[in-house]
């Protein structure tokens, strides 16, 4: 069966591929969805757990602080207390702790006393009072040999005991057992606080896991301590109970301590997690029955199954619609077409919308406008290409008549042409040699010039050898001149070493003098001033070897101010010289650079000339290669004349011949015209 109709074949082909696509990503949501909802239940349920694991540890830790509060403040000081301070101690911490049940202090035997082997005081609450009794020091009670007493012996941690019964208060309890040490760390005894289970046990069965779980805790050897089947508290060990599920399940939470388990009740598959409390090693477990998840993954798939139906009738109303505005423009568009295959313009779609449609009805429109203006233009042009041909025809005659006179007028013409083509032969022979006298002129030039350069550059290199003679002599005027300043230092320090000699010339001289006075004022003190006179004696020869040694020296530097004045006095003739020297050389260096400057203008004007000849050369050339083209030219005129004459001959033929096709192509017109008339235009 063919399908004809836009809408069927539009629904045919896009409801089965869209179908697919949401089935397949309904199906992707949906698993994702359900991996998503367990891994959030299993979250959700760890969280939980973890919660009621840290309620139920804050709440034994606090308790467990009270005995251990009581061993600290105890240990420096235990034999200072009397069992009457012990009793208030203890009054005091359990009116302050309400949960906790009862404490107690139990020494090692004869440590408090050495005469009395058992001292202990315990309190407790009773109804609204506290009750104090030392009942335990009984030694037939023996409470060194409790397991609760044992536990926390040589220990440094808070001990607890498993749960036991109360028969007297009916309620489970926990001993959580502090050993006591003294400052040398050595063993006095043990503090106990009773703990009763009640509140741990509301904690546990007060724990809402979801909407129809549960939670149960268990102590390290299974017995059941709290959870929804009250009937197996502190009665059963679940690895012993009768359903084989549960002592399975039991037995995998006591051997991993943390984890997730399954079991199978009477409901169905329950799902477990467990996890183990530090300090007890008690076990919380919750439960969720796996019909609660899947009510969840049910109502998930119904939701997922209601959005696909709304969805899939929507994308049908969406197609019907589209289909239904597609048929419509097509339609509108196949009547159009009908009308231009008619070969009636006249028609014109109404162009509603800016989409793709909009825009096809604009073109057709444009499409008949322009077919119409075309039509139009054709019959206009038949018109006046068959008015043409008419003109056409008479003017082939007038034609002819005038190609006649041309080719006469052409032969005259031809016969100039020859004249002037011998004419212009003469003058190219005249001027190419004049192009060669003025090309000798332009070489000869060229090669004054090099020369001239030649002797500019010469000249360069001297003036640049004078400037640098007189840069080197200006140098050398400089350093005499500084070598002159310096020796005239020179002597002026010999000077100032001949006055200091004179100083020490007469130091010594005074120090002479002075010996020789203390030489006499020695020999005055007779005996004991002949140490005296032998330190006169060697300061006078001290003082005649300074004078000797400083003529010495005054003779050195009277030879050597001899020396310097000769020094300088040839200084400054040799500055006087070499000042001299230099001018003379600045001079030199001035007229050798008149003589470059002088010579770069003669090389400058022969440079004028030789471009000068040279432009004369280009311009000859130019000339000579003008009249040569020109004879040429003459020449290709004269034969162009020739050929015109011919061609005014073959001309006349030709127009006889466009007369005929003048009247062949009026013929075509009017069959074009009748063709025309088969149109409606506007």
């Amino acid at each position: 069966m063919q399908i004809r109709s836009i809408k069927a074949k539009t629904l045919f082909l896009i409801m089965p591929l869209l179908l697919v696509i949401v089935i397949g990503v309904s199906s992707v949501v949906i698993l994702k969805s359900h991996s998503l909802l367990l891994e959030q239940t299993e979250n959700s349920m760890q969280e939980q757990l973890a919660n009621t694991n840290q309620s139920i540890q804050n709440r034994i830790t606090s308790h467990g602080r009270v005995p251990e509060t009581i061993a600290k403040s105890i240990q420096s000081h235990y034999t200072k207390l009397t069992l009457e301070d012990y009793d208030a101690i203890l009054k005091n911490t359990l009116d302050v702790n309400k949960d906790t049940f009862g404490v107690g202090v139990y020494f090692e035997p004869h440590v408090y006393n050495n005469n009395i082997k058992y001292v202990s005081s315990y309190a407790y609450h009773e109804q609204n009072q506290i009750i104090v009794t030392h009942d335990y020091n009984d030694p037939s009670y023996n409470y060194p040999a409790k397991e609760w007493y044992k536990t926390a012996v040589n220990q440094k941690e808070t001990q607890y005991t498993d749960p036991f019964y109360d028969e007297i208060t009916k309620s489970i309890m926990v001993t959580a057992s502090v050993p006591v040490y003294d400052d040398q760390q050595r063993f006095i005894g043990v503090t106990a606080g009773d703990i009763n289970l009640d509140t741990v046990q509301t904690i546990v069965s007060e724990t809402e896991v979801g909407v129809s779980g549960w939670a149960f805790m268990l102590d390290k050897n299974g017995t059941y301590l709290a959870g929804p089947q009250t009937e197996k508290i502190m009665k059963v060990k679940l690895q012993e109970d009768k359903d084989p599920a549960l002592s399975t399940l039991a037995n995998t939470i006591l051997q991993e301590g943390k984890g997730a388990a399954t079991y199978t009740s009477s409901e169905g598959l329950v799902h477990v997690y467990f996890s183990k409390l530090e300090q007890t090693d008690w076990i919380v477990a919750v439960a969720l029955p796996d019909q609660e998840l899947k009510e969840k993954i049910n109502a998930l798939l119904l939701q997922a199954a209601m959005f696909l139906i709304i969805g899939m009738a929507l994308i049908v109303v969406v197609i019907l619609l589209y289909t239904r505005n597609l048929t419509a423009h097509t339609t509108r568009v196949n009547s159009m077409a009908e009308h231009l295959a008619q070969g009636d313009f006249t028609y014109s779609i109404e162009v509603k919308t800016k989409d793709e449609f909009g825009k096809m009805a604009e073109n057709l429109n444009d499409t008949s406008d322009l077919l119409n203006t075309m039509m139009a233009k054709v019959t206009e042009h038949s018109l006046h290409v068959a008015s043409t041909s008419e003109e056409l025809t008479a003017s082939a005659d007038q034609t002819s008549t005038v190609a006649e006179d041309i080719a006469n007028t052409i032969q005259e013409v031809a016969i100039g042409a020859e004249t002037q083509l011998v004419g212009t032969q003469e003058s190219a022979r005249s001027l190419e040699e004049l192009a060669i006298g003025i090309q000798r002129i332009s070489e000869s030039s060229s090669s004054l010039y090099d020369a001239s350069q030649n002797t500019s550059r010469q000249a360069e290199q001297g003036n640049e050898i004078i400037q640098q003679a007189v840069r080197d002599m200006n140098e050398a005027n400089r350093s005499v001149l500084v070598t002159a300043v310096h020796m005239n230092q020179l002597r002026d320090r010999s000077v100032d070493i001949g006055n200091i000699i004179n100083v020490i010339s007469g130091i010594s001289t005074q120090t002479n003098l002075l010996s020789l006075n203390a030489g006499i004022e020695a020999a005055r003190a007779g005996e004991h001033g002949k140490g005296f006179a032998v330190v006169a004696t060697e300061i006078r020869k001290l003082s005649e070897q300074t004078k000797l040694s400083a003529e010495k020296v005054r003779e050195i530097i009277e030879e050597m101010q001899g020396e310097t004045e000769a020094a300088v006095q040839s200084v400054e003739i040799g500055t006087k010289a070499v000042h001299s020297s230099t001018v003379l050389v600045e001079h030199a260096g001035e007229a050798f650079t008149g003589i470059v400057k002088e010579i770069q203008q003669i090389v400058n004007q022969i440079q004028e000339v030789s471009s000068v000849s040279e432009q004369m050369s280009a311009g000859s050339q130019q000339i000579s290669a003008t009249m040569e083209d020109l004879a040429r030219i003459s020449g290709e005129a004269s034969d162009a004349t020739q050929s015109v004459a011919a061609a005014s001959e073959q001309q006349l033929a030709s127009m006889e011949e466009v007369s005929a096709s003048a009247k062949s192509l009026s013929s075509m017109v009017q069959e074009l015209q009748n063709l025309l008339e088969q149109f409606k235009m506007k």
